[in-house]
């Protein structure tokens, strides 16, 4: 079945109702404000006929080009997607649980120690007890604390700390990172943690205290 017969105006027919360079009569104007791209062009006769437009009106402004019919556009039939074959089943054999290798226990899974807080699970902050003694070069105390802070804000502020968090892994010497304590402090202040947090900033000045004398970070 044919569709779309609905003509539409082309740009020399918008044109002459903005200018009415064409000087065109009042009935050829009342059929051209008729074709709104909707209506059929028997709708469009019709009503142009009421208005007191005579059919000529249309076929001239057709041939004026002020008007055009679009081309018929034919329904599309789709194909159906095609039916494709089963796919085979397969068994597959299932492992023999009773000589499977015991798994590890939970312990095992999480590393001695996270640097900088970025790896693995977090126990409460309050909690952790990480050995530096793997270090090499940088400076274990000055690390340590960088940690105990690090965990510290994840744990309590992990959204709204995430400034203090970078520049607590930018903190290059003792001074950087004593000078950030405070800010620390700040975002992890709990009423009922007044005791933890404390305790966490005594050991954090006694690491910072206790760490060799040039403790800038070559490398970083």
């Amino acid at each position: 079945m044919v569709t779309g017969n609905a003509p539409i105006k082309t740009p020399d027919g918008q044109a002459e109702l903005a200018t009415r360079s064409r000087h065109l009569s009042q009935r050829h104007r009342t059929v051209l404000l008729l074709v709104n791209g909707r209506r059929t062009e028997e709708q469009i006769r019709r009503l142009a006929e009421q208005a007191g437009a005579p059919p000529s009106c249309f076929d001239e402004l057709l041939d004026l080009g002020m008007i055009i019919r679009p081309l018929p556009t034919l329904p599309i039939e789709v194909a159906p997607y095609p039916t494709l074959p089963a796919a085979p089943s397969v068994d597959l054999p299932l492992p023999d649980l009773d000589h499977e290798p015991p798994l590890p226990p939970a312990g095992a899974l999480v590393p001695n120690s996270t640097l900088n807080g970025d790896l693995g699970g977090y126990e409460p902050w309050a909690m952790v007890e990480t050995d530096y003694s793997d270090l090499g070069d940088l400076d274990g105390g000055l690390e340590q604390a960088r940690d105990l802070l690090i965990r510290a804000v994840r744990t309590d502020a992990p959204v709204a700390g995430s400034l203090t968090l970078m520049r607590l892994r930018r903190a290059r010497t003792r001074e950087d990172l004593l000078g950030l304590l405070d800010e620390v402090v700040q975002r992890i202040a709990r009423p009922p943690r007044e005791v933890e947090i404390a305790r966490l900033v005594r050991r954090v000045r006694r690491l910072i205290a206790d760490a060799p004398a040039d403790s800038s970070l070559p490398g970083f």
